[in-house]
């Protein structure tokens, strides 16, 4: 009896041994599986977050490199606003000229006391009245002639405009002052000799969005003198054929325009130059428009008495006015004799 008692505890014992066997066994694989599962979640965030990481890198570096090609491109816009507004015209040769000579001036623009040759030439021919054949653009071609060194200072197509130069000096220095006229837009550059480099320094001075305003009143002053001259050649020497012309001559449309267009092409010229000189210096404001019309009525028409008389008045003020000093440059203001014959006239606003 006692035997069976203690086979029975035995039996007792070993089967809440195993239970706790596969207890412990059991608590042990839901762990592992949680750890495993804990394992992956950890890895999957991880390479999320390397994922993020690569992503955040690349957007940086696209950044970066866009910022790069951006100040690359706005370097090469400054660049070219350089070479267009300031750079040296070095020498070199030539290798084809547009057609025609349009204007030529000799002037010591370095300094060494022999005069150089300043040319302007325009691809446009001329008719058989002397006046150019112009077309909607041309090209055209500044040069400035140094012995055998030619020096190139403007070659380039212009639409709907047209160049024109002057000399004058800044700072006491000797200068070319061109003007470019295209559409409405006007652009003034001066050209100066630079020795150490042996070319002339191109320097904008004037343009709508940008004046410098220390070399207006010299530019104004040479461009005004030109204009004045201009006037002078047209309203005298030019205009002495038209008075003197015979009645049946100013009755012929064809004769008539013959000897009127040479005044009406020096005093468009001459208004394009006045427009120039009043953008860069308001006390030297001249306007030709009267003259202007003037001219086209008796171009258009036969010459009523009261035109003619109109001409002459002009005629004679020019005639008999002259004066080397269009200008007093200390006060900035047209020389009083000139400006009297120009409020005579009604020339000035």
């Amino acid at each position: 009896m006692e035997n069976e008692f203690e086979g029975g505890w035995e039996m007792r014992r070993l089967l809440l041994g195993t239970v706790c066997v596969v207890s412990i066994l059991g608590g042990c694989v839901d762990q592992s599986t949680s750890i495993q599962s804990n394992n992956e979640q950890t890895k999957e965030i991880n390479d999320l977050k390397k994922q993020i990481e690569e992503i955040s890198a690349e957007k940086d570096e696209l950044l970066t490199t866009l910022k790069e090609e951006r100040k690359k491109l706005e370097l090469a816009m400054n660049q070219q606003v350089d070479n267009d507004d300031y750079s040296m015209m070095q020498a070199k040769d030539i290798d084809k000229y547009p057609q025609t000579l349009y204007k030529s001036v000799t002037f010591d623009t370095d300094g060494d006391g022999e005069e150089e040759v300043i040319e302007l030439y325009v691809n446009a021919g001329k008719m058989e009245n002397g006046l150019f054949a112009w077309d909607d653009g041309q090209s055209w071609l500044l040069v400035l002639k140094d012995g055998e060194k030619t020096y190139p200072l403007f070659d380039d197509y212009v639409q709907m405009g047209s160049i024109d130069f002057t000399t004058s000096r800044f700072d006491k220095k000797p200068g070319i002052v061109m003007i470019k006229a295209q559409h409405s837009d006007k652009i003034v550059q001066k050209f100066t000799y630079d020795k150490n480099e042996d070319g002339y320094q191109k320097e904008t001075i004037y343009k709508k969005e940008n004046a410098n305003d220390q070399y207006n009143q010299p530019a104004s002053y040479a461009f005004f003198k030109d204009a004045y001259k201009l006037m002078n050649a047209a309203l005298t020497t030019k205009t002495l054929p038209v008075l003197e012309a015979s009645e049946q001559t100013l009755q012929d449309s064809q004769e008539r325009r013959l000897i009127i267009e040479p005044i009406q092409v020096d005093i468009y010229k001459a208004q394009g130059l006045l427009e120039m000189v009043a953008e860069l210096n308001k006390e030297l404001n001249v306007s030709v428009d009267g003259v202007i019309e003037l001219l086209n009525q008796i171009s258009s028409k036969p010459p009523t008495a009261e035109q003619m008389n109109q001409l002459k008045s002009i005629y004679d003020a020019f005639k008999d006015v002259e004066t080397n000093d269009l200008i007093i440059e200390e006060e900035n203001q047209i020389h009083p004799e000139i400006r009297e014959k120009l409020e005579r006239l009604k020339l000035i606003p």
